[in-house]
Formats: C-alpha cells, sequence, structure tokens
C-alpha cells in the first residue's frame, strides 16, 4: 500500500507543477521553462543523496542500470515533458493534462511484454476508468483555453502532442523500472536529475538563451522554481519510490489521476469546469479505488 500512496502522492506534486507551469507557459520559452524548473529538483535529490551516506554508490552503478536511467531521463523527463508543456500552451492545462493521463494504456502493454508484471481484472478496470474519465475530462465542452477559441490545427495539434507526451512517459516508466533494480532512490534520482539539468542547460546554452533569464523577471523564475520544487523534486522522489514498491503497472495508473488534482487547480487559471469535466474527475476516481 505504500507504493500506492507515494505514486497519489505523486500525482498531487505533478499536477501543482503543471498548473504552475501552465501559468508561464506564455511569458517564458519553454525549453527555458523546463531547464529552470529542474534546478530546484536537483539541489533536493542531490542533498537527500549526500544525506544518507550514499553518494559513493553513485561510482558504482553498474553500467545497464546508468544507461538505462540516462535513457528513461531523457525520454520522459526531457523529450516527453516538452511535449507536454507545449501541448498545455496549446490547448490549456484542463485538455492537455488529462490526455497525458491515459500513459497507463501504453505502460500496461509495455510491462506485461517486458516487465511480466501480473496483471489483474482490477487494474484493467481501473486503467479503463481512469482514461474513461481523462477522455471526458479532455473534450468537456467549455473546458480549456479562455478566450478566442483555438485554430482547428493548433486544436490536433495539441492533442498529438499531448498523446506523444503519454507515450513518452510510457516507455521511459518501463525503461526507468528495470534501471531501478538494486538501485537506491536518492542515486537514481540524484542520476536522473543530474542527466536532466545538464541536457536542458546545454541547450540552451548553445541557442545563447541563458541570459534571458533576465527578461522574463524574478517572478516568472521564482514561480518556474517552485513548480521544479513541486514537479521534478518532491514528485520525482515520489514516483521512484512508487515505481520501486507498485511496479511500472499500477504506478502509471495511479499518476495519471492527475486530472483529480489539475481540473480544480485549473479553476486558478480561469479554466471553466463543466459537467463532463465533473463525471471525468469521478470516474478517474473509482478507477483508482479500483486500482488500489
Amino acid at each position: 500500500m505504500t507504493g500506492e500512496l507515494y505514486a497519489i502522492a505523486c500525482a498531487f506534486f505533478w499536477a501543482l507543477s503543471s498548473t504552475l507551469l501552465k501559468s508561464q507557459t506564455e511569458r517564458m520559452d519553454l525549453i527555458s521553462l523546463a531547464a529552470w524548473r529542474t534546478v530546484p529538483g536537483l539541489f533536493i535529490c542531490l542533498g537527500l543523496l549526500f544525506f544518507s551516506g550514499k553518494a559513493n554508490d553513485v561510482f558504482h552503478l553498474p553500467l545497464r542500470s546508468l544507461a538505462l536511467l540516462v535513457g528513461s531521463t531523457l525520454l520522459g523527463l526531457g523529450v516527453g515533458d516538452l511535449l507536454y508543456l507545449r501541448s498545455m500552451k496549446l490547448i490549456g492545462l484542463a485538455r492537455a493534462m488529462p490526455l497525458t493521463a491515459t500513459y497507463p494504456f501504453f505502460t500496461l502493454v509495455l510491462a506485461l511484454v517486458f516487465l511480466v508484471e501480473p496483471l489483474t481484472w482490477a487494474i484493467v478496470g481501473g486503467a479503463l476508468l481512469i482514461t474513461a474519465g481523462a477522455y471526458l475530462l479532455a473534450f468537456a465542452r467549455g473546458s480549456g483555453k479562455t478566450g478566442n477559441p483555438a485554430p482547428r490545427e493548433m486544436d490536433v495539434t495539441g492533442v498529438a502532442l499531448a498523446l506523444a507526451a503519454a507515450m513518452c512517459w510510457a516507455i521511459s516508466t518501463v525503461i526507468l523500472r528495470l534501471g531501478l533494480e538494486g538501485v537506491d532512490v536518492a542515486v537514481a534520482n540524484s542520476i536522473r536529475l543530474s542527466v536532466l539539468v545538464l541536457a536542458l542547460f546545454a541547450i540552451l546554452f548553445w541557442r545563447k538563451e541563458v541570459g534571458r533569464i533576465r527578461e522574463y523577471g524574478v517572478r516568472s523564475l521564482g514561480i518556474a522554481l517552485l513548480a521544479g520544487i513541486a514537479g521534478t523534486g518532491l514528485g520525482t522522489l515520489a514516483f521512484v519510490a512508487a515505481l520501486q514498491r507498485a511496479g511500472a503497472a499500477r504506478t502509471s495508473i495511479l499518476t495519471s489521476t492527475t486530472p483529480i488534482f489539475g481540473v480544480p487547480f485549473s479553476l486558478m487559471l480561469k479554466e471553466k469546469l463543466t459537467s463532463r469535466t465533473v463525471l471525468g474527475t469521478i470516474l478517474t476516481v473509482v478507477g483508482v479505488w479500483l486500482t488500489i
């Protein structure tokens, strides 16, 4: 049961982080936003690593585990998160978040094939209900961005990017599950976030955009850092802990409940709440209950 609680805590932190990030997608370059929000998470994980006295374990990590950790990071926290941020910018938090919550379907199939994890009808039923709830939330009339409706091509692109992000996260989850075998949570997270920070800031230096942080202002940078504390810091720690204890399939299903928290948060961004949104949230809650 501990693993399931970690997964739900992860969903909450990710929803909070997404809300904070969405508020800045019109003010900051997406790669800059992604890069700066990883910094607090890295400091949190490095602090835990040294506090736990397991810093030397990093240098004794098997090459296979290291490769899997790095690969899962670049695909999930790198490519997947950037696709998600772009999707949020195009179609809004209330639609992008539930659409990416369909990634349990992809993870279930991959976990069954590559991890041989046991599946029960309750888990499958929970995944179906959560995905159905995500669908209702994603296509609820009146939800999404405020103001003029987005052009159709922008809408289609946003939906496609959200689903692509879900696929990236699913593959990343399975790769990460394999890489976590015999690896401490603090060690794994420190390696993953170190790789992510280096990759994102390397892109910023290559594009000569690191100095643009002065243009964004203290408030935007502060919100990005706060999102990093919630998402790449606390959320990532909870996700890895859940993955080790509950497995890839169950963790992916429970962390996809971000709409439960994200939809209420989206009201803070002045996105509309509809009856389909409420029904979708109820289905998601029932799906969580079945899964647990």
